[in-house]
């Protein structure tokens, strides 16, 4: 039985995802707009990863670019 639902989950989330028009609409500026969002945010997060090892003391991690 739980083999079902996982088929009709997986089904359900791979049809949402191939009629979606999510960010089809976007112009060039939009999605260059988009993309810039997107860095500033994953800088954001590197960033409050920073200090939190910094505040509690974790080591940095070695695998990081």
């Amino acid at each position: 039985m739980e083999w079902i639902k996982d088929l009709s989950d997986r089904l359900v989330i791979w049809f949402l995802r191939a009629t979606s028009r999510f960010g089809k609409e976007l112009t060039r500026d939009g999605r260059a707009e988009q993309a810039l969002w997107r860095e500033q945010r994953l800088k954001n997060l590197e960033g409050l990863a920073h200090r939190s090892r910094q505040r509690f003391g974790e080591k940095p991690r070695s695998d990081r670019r």
